[in-house]
């Protein structure tokens, strides 16, 4: 590994961390047996016809917090407790870590001068290595500390007059008038976290908040557990409700959790309509590269071409441009520095420090997926240390690698199951498995439960046989939903990213509401409510700011030309976001169209780009510096571009 290539990961890695662990146990969890209301809390007493909504979310959107062997939170300096879930930095001392590298800052110079490898490796893993010891796992499975989850046996009507935990702490980013610290995080109340996560608004304006609740567990933990509790959450639902049958949405990791629930759990008189979104029913590629350590690092078409973009891609679209430069940036940088470095560094950082969370974590056993398991499982827990733990990870691939089978088992039962699926994204490009279609975290393949795809950005082959026939191909020939456990209610949508499903919320999220209430949807090709099997993801943050500022403004201080513009162009975004076929090309066009109208009518702030810069001007810019960067690559391949003015002289 060289500097070059150095500088390229080190970027990507940061902006890897900051894109992905916003949306990614045993010691220390409830056995499930908890005390709650049995009293019926709903004024339909289960007579309204619309089964209350239970959410089982993703990785981290659980507030988890770590405690000693007493039950007292674990603090960190600057006196905010170690949580998983919320904010990545949470997790972590980060002040002690600061304090920490300052100290071995002149250890760090020395091994670097005297090419001293191994000590710099030890300096660097030891800071890690202490940084992460809280999250750690013994090899049976169970946690080093224990923890503490907020866990919601009531409606999310309760949840929104109870005050949130952490609201109780503050980390001094920002004080008030008299000096003060002021909450690093605004959730006031319980409801305003679980809104954070998964906003499912819309279904609680219509339905009543009192028929919405929210699962949460303990991210990295058991998930065979985690399922069995959902039994009882189920009863305790009911109970609460008056209704006789629930509706479930299962999102990323709570996909795992659905796994196991309709195997060994599952009463089909229990459950009305069950919606399976963006979840991770066979695992993630990610996590199974991760686990292995398998990555691109001895890829130079990989580090010099694709890395950068792919990684910005995931974390900040808006600063394309400069990721294409990157390319031709680090092609600048002289490449014969710390060769290696970074391939023993990924392995022994893998080894001695996320080992110890991943590799010994029963619910991080569960991403993997089944292809994968048999081998990994056998090079890294088939010891007598683990056996504890890998009977709980045999006990779960057995029910991952038959999930599509209990799923058509219980569909012929009479239980409604529907699956939404993104697909035609990269994985991070720092795995082996970067190509595989995806949603930038879960391949597709996956999250569709059986799903047949080309690699991201390319087609099937042209002489492909579908698996039923060429209804179930999609129409940008990428797909073929015959393969799929539910071919008839599997819905596909294309470029949607797994870290944008909350910003998402007008349409995935708003979609599986519509799956749990509309009951004339009952299929994904003919009674399908007007979304199709085969849709694409599309942008809505900008029309929904400007939408935001418009219903903000005193149009009756506009002119009669400028109002009846603004408005027309208002209602083309009213339409374009209720709309259920959804289109970017479409979306750009009404976003212009809105953008234009508020600028000419000075309804936008002096700092706002003219439609000229916004939609031309800066587009532009990103072909050039796309084209730099590729022609950058193509011309100096893997060679050092300061040393070609050398070999001329």
């Amino acid at each position: 590994m060289n500097f070059k290539k150095a500088v390229c990961l080190l970027l990507s890695l940061l902006l890897t961390v900051c894109a992905i662990i916003p949306v990614f146990a045993e010691t220390g969890e409830s056995a499930h047996e908890h005390e709650w209301d049995a009293e019926v809390k709903t004024t339909c007493n289960g007579e309204c016809g619309v089964s209350p909504l239970i959410i089982v979310p993703g990785i981290m959107q659980s507030q988890v917090y770590v405690q000693d062997e007493n039950g007292n939170d674990l603090m960190t300096s600057d006196g905010f407790p170690i949580v998983e879930g919320m904010d990545m930095s949470f997790m972590f001392d980060t002040e002690v870590m600061k304090i920490k590298f300052k100290d071995a800052i002149g250890d760090i110079l020395l091994s670097v001068l005297t090419h001293n490898r191994e000590k710099l490796l030890d300096i660097v893993l030891g800071i890690l290595d202490e940084s992460f010891s809280s999250h750690y796992f013994k090899p049976d499975g169970t946690r080093v500390n224990n923890v503490s989850v907020d866990e919601y046996w009531y409606s999310l009507a309760e949840c929104a007059v109870r005050p949130e935990k952490s609201y109780n702490y503050a980390k001094g980013y920002s004080t008030d008038e008299n000096g003060n610290a002021l909450p690093t995080t605004k959730y006031e109340h319980e409801l305003d976290f679980i809104k954070r996560q998964v906003d499912i608004s819309s279904f609680c304006d219509k339905y009543g908040y009192d028929h919405a609740y929210y699962y949460s567990y303990s991210s990295f933990g058991n998930i065979l557990e985690s399922a069995r509790g959902l039994s009882e959450y189920i009863e305790m639902v009911k109970t609460q409700t008056g209704h006789d049958k629930v509706s479930i949405v299962f999102i990323s990791l709570g996909g795992t959790i659905g796994n196991v629930f309709l195997s060994e759990y599952a009463n089909p008189d229990d459950l009305d309509r069950v919606v399976f979104a963006a979840a991770a029913v066979d695992g993630s590629y990610l996590l199974g590269d991760l686990m292995d350590g398998a990555s691109t690092l001895d890829n130079d078409e990989v580090i010099y071409n694709e890395l950068i973009p792919n990684i910005v891609s995931l974390a900040a679209e808006e600063y394309m441009s400069l990721a294409y430069l990157g390319n031709a940036v680090a092609k600048a940088i002289p490449e014969e520095f710390f060769n290696d470095f970074l391939d023993e560094t990924v392995s022994r950082g893998v080894d001695e420090v996320l080992g110890k969370l991943m590799r010994n974590c029963q619910s991080m056993w569960a991403l993997v997926p089944s292809d994968m398991y048999p081998t990994l499982s056998q090079k890294y827990i088939s010891d007598s240390e683990h056996a504890a733990l890998k009977e709980m990870t045999d006990r779960y691939y057995a029910i991952q690698s038959s999930a599509g089978e209990t799923m058509q088992r219980l569909t012929d039962e009479g239980v409604t199951i529907f699956v939404i699926s993104g697909y035609n994204l990269e994985l991070p490009a720092l795995v082996e498995h970067y190509k595989v279609s995806s949603d930038n975290i879960i391949q597709a393949a996956s999250t569709s439960v059986g799903g047949t795809f080309a690699d991201a950005g390319s087609t099937l082959p042209v002489d492909y046989t579908p698996a039923i026939d060429e209804t179930y191909l999609s129409p940008d020939g990428r797909v073929d939903a015959g393969t799929c456990a539910l071919p008839d209610r599997t819905w596909f949508v294309a470029n949607q990213s797994h870290l944008k499903l909350q910003s998402s919320v007008t349409d995935i999220i708003e979609m599986c509401v519509q799956l749990v209430t509309d009951k004339s949807i009952t299929d994904a090709r003919e009674n399908n409510g007007g979304y199709p099997q085969f849709n694409r993801y599309r942008n809505l943050e900008t029309v929904k700011k400007l939408m935001n500022k418009y219903s903000e403004y005193d149009l009756d201080s506009l002119s009669d030309s400028d109002y009846v513009a603004v408005t027309e162009a208002y209602e083309e975004c009213v339409n374009l976001i209720m709309g259920r076929e959804w289109s970017q090309e479409y979306t750009d066009i009404a976003e212009m169209g809105l953008y234009n109208a508020m600028y000419n009518a000075k309804m936008l702030s002096k700092n706002d780009d003219s439609p000229f810069v916004k939609y031309t001007l800066m587009p532009l810019l990103l072909r050039i510096c796309k084209f730099i960067g590729t022609a950058v690559s193509k011309i100096f391949g893997k060679g050092d571009i300061w040393l070609i003015p050398v070999n001329l002289l």
